[in-house]
């Protein structure tokens, strides 16, 4: 018997309610993330204004990234914790920091505060990171599992950038100003994590936690008759299905495939134009003084559509060519926006369009490739076996955010002392980089079990490997 068959009648099974159950419990999260991500953007020049922020100074480069730096923290703890407890143990959890973070950052006095509430949120940012692709890609069938875990970031990331923007533009349209705008979006971001927290707490343990760490055959059948609606391939006897292969040879083992997972991530947020300053730094460059509708519009136009066809695609041409063709896309986009950006001056009625229009290929390509493929957590799912899975995704997020964190304070640099085009153009390079890699080192798991795509089928029933 192999691994494999175990697992045969959820892999095989089709897209049923049960599915759709959890893919709306687990993407929430992003929707929640999305949603503060895009209003700390947006509300940025606003938020400079109530607490008397210069632009550029530490406690406004702060503000925009104290999320990132307490993400890390959230990551390895709900990595190393779901990995060693279950992950039922710990699910729900980040969801009740996402809103409790989102409540009392509506009531704070002072950017220190906010910046203390950011925090609390971004502990819950790394958790979720860690947490819901593994909870999702664990009951996964095969066949649809690349969208399922793209679903997150291709429609419900960019619903929650739709919905903060919205807000920030109708809010004043019905009477609603000053820093009760802002208050407000806070709050309102509170409402969708701390409804879900209940529900996460009730998703069953993880299939194949079940099987691989704590060896509970029993329940494991069950939820096989609950999902699948058949009964699994009962293991004889003399097979044991606890994995006994210890947690460091795994951890040497798949080093290289938690790095590539890492890298490719690492460099996503490279490339990105700006990050959370893109609104504020880039849109003002190019003419697009309101932050809401730059966003709003790239989101519409662009993010969208690409993640539509990363969703059509990616379980049929696999990750690999979506992620490679989605960073030259990238790359090329914002090479041609750093070409021509010398020679459009904000008096030029056409900058904005151009402006807009180079920086939506880069937003449709991004969505086509990496934001749907490595950012969804794909591949620190899909490229290391149960038994390290948890610990393994803890260290690609922390690897994620550290290239947030220095995308934040890279562009910022660049952009202040050489300009939009030479931080855009930078940002390019990194693209074709980061598309070479994927071509030259990246497996490809499309339609693999995940027994199959990280080769944990090999370990099965091996206690001392050499």
């Amino acid at each position: 018997m192999n691994l494999k068959d175990i697992f045969k009648p959820l892999d095989d099974s089709n897209f049923n309610a049960y599915h759709a159950r959890s893919l709306l419990i687990t993407t929430l999260g992003m929707f929640t993330i999305s949603y503060n991500t895009t209003f700390v953007s947006v509300a940025l020049p606003e938020l400079k204004k109530a607490f008397g922020l210069v632009a550029g100074s530490p406690l406004y480069v702060l503000l925009g990234i104290s999320s990132f730096i307490t993400a890390i923290i959230g990551a390895l703890l709900f990595g190393f914790v779901s990995n060693f407890k279950g992950r039922k143990a710990v699910y729900g959890y980040e969801a009740l920091l996402l809103s409790i973070g989102s409540l009392l950052g509506a009531f704070t006095q002072n950017a220190y505060e906010l910046i203390a509430t950011q925090m609390i949120f971004g502990i819950g940012i790394g958790g979720d990171f860690v947490m819901s692709p593994i909870v999702l890609g664990e009951f996964a069938n095969k066949k649809d599992r690349g969208k399922l875990l793209a679903f997150a970031v291709g429609v419900t990331g960019p619903l929650g950038s739709i919905t903060s923007a919205t807000t920030l533009l109708v809010l004043p349209m019905i009477g609603v100003h000053g820093d009760l705008v802002w208050r407000l979006v806070l709050a309102l971001g509170a409402i969708i994590p701390g409804s879900i927290v209940y529900l996460r707490r009730k998703v069953p343990e993880s299939p194949r936690y079940l099987v691989r760490i704590k060896g509970d055959i029993k329940q494991f059948e069950q939820e096989v008759k609950e999902v699948a609606k058949q009964t699994s391939q009962q293991p004889p006897a003399d097979v044991k299905t606890v994995d006994k292969v210890p947690v460091l040879f795994y951890m040497r083992k798949y080093a290289k495939f938690i790095a590539i997972a890492g890298v490719l991530w690492f460099l996503d947020h490279m490339v990105n134009p700006g990050g959370v300053f893109e609104p504020a730094l880039v849109g003002k460059s190019i003419g697009v003084s309101n932050t809401a509708i730059f966003s709003l519009v790239l989101t519409l136009a662009a993010s969208i559509p690409g993640g539509a066809l990363s969703l059509l695609l990616i379980d049929r041409w696999g990750r690999k060519p979506l992620e490679a063709m989605g960073f030259t896309g990238m790359a090329i986009s914002l090479v041609l926006f750093a070409v021509f950006k010398p020679s459009l001056a904000l008096s030029n009625p056409l900058t904005p369009i151009l402006g807009m229009l180079f920086l939506g290929g880069y937003h449709f390509w991004h969505n086509v490739g990496p934001a749907n493929v490595s950012a969804a957590g794909i591949f620190n799912v899909e490229l290391t076996p149960t038994k390290i899975r948890g610990i393994a995704s803890g260290i690609v997020v922390t690897i994620d955010r550290i290239g947030a964190l220095a995308n934040s304070a890279i562009f910022p640099f660049l952009f202040f002392n050489f300009g939009l085009p030479v931080a855009v153009g930078v940002g390019g390079a990194l693209g074709i980089i980061a598309a070479i890699v994927t071509l030259i080192i990246l497996p490809e798991t499309k339609m693999k079990s995940l027994e199959e795509s990280s080769n944990e089928d090999i370990w099965f029933n091996v206690e001392n490997p050499q």
